[in-house]
């Protein structure tokens, strides 16, 4: 991709910290986005690559080298994370996501919120008092981990059809999967206060890789059921 910005100290560059799913779970994430665009005409979720949101769109005047580093402490301690893969639900009214907030046992899941709050701890300073994205973000104790299926450009009329039509496709990926890989991405866009994911593209800055730590002494299930209802402002 050709960039129009530079990449440091400049407002019209967003950054974001993602988890990558496994191989199997970013393929059925593409799979729908795909399927979307094809059938319905729906982009907005589909202009990502396939992640979880750790920290969405953040301003920073720091350098790449300090923000580089902030990711690198946060990761610190932090082995890969057993993730439940607890099916779809809705995201507000609008949008569509795969649940991975929980764990075996309905709960959060406590290793991936403690990296969350880690990322938080160590980036923090370094967001721009004027990112009127992270204004807007769940974070630490709002945080609610998922990836993304659809967002924000579901006509009225079809949101009932979309749904039915997605919910469908489950169950999408593996019940679990480990999560190892995180990555570190730069955005632009031509219209950060209005509808953004016409004109968003990204670039990967770096990745980082988590040690497995295999636990056996779980029990994994699937909680499918009810769909629920959370609401993610940012990406």
């Amino acid at each position: 991709m050709t960039w129009t910005h530079e990449l440091e100290k400049n407002p019209e560059i967003k950054f974001g910290f993602y988890l990558r799913p496994s191989v199997e779970v970013c393929q059925s994430q593409a799979m729908v986005h795909d399927l979307l665009k094809r059938q319905y005409g729906l982009v907005a979720g589909g202009v990502f690559m396939p992640h979880a949101t750790i920290k969405g769109f953040f301003r920073s005047d720091a350098s790449l080298v300090e923000i580089n580093a902030a990711f690198d402490r946060a990761v610190v301690g932090h082995s890969a994370i057993p993730i439940v893969n607890n099916g779809v639900m809705a995201s507000g009214r609008r949008g569509l996501a795969l649940n991975v907030h929980q764990n075996e046992f309905g709960r959060t899941n406590p290793k991936l919120q403690a990296l969350h709050v880690s990322v938080m701890d160590e980036i923090e300073l370094l967001i721009h008092p004027d990112c009127h994205f992270s204004a807007g973000e769940g974070v630490r104790d709002e945080f609610f981990a998922h990836l993304t299926l659809a967002m924000r450009d579901i006509p009225d009329f079809a949101i009932e059809e979309i749904h039915e039509f997605v919910r469908a496709l489950e169950p999408l990926g593996p019940p679990r999967f480990y999560a190892e890989y995180f990555h570190l991405f730069a955005f632009q866009s031509d219209a950060w206060d209005g509808e953004w994911w016409h004109t968003l593209e990204w670039t990967l800055l770096n990745t980082w890789k988590l040690p497995l730590q295999v636990d056996n002494s779980g029990t994994w299930t699937m909680l499918h059921g009810k769909w629920q209802t959370k609401s993610f402002t940012n990406e």
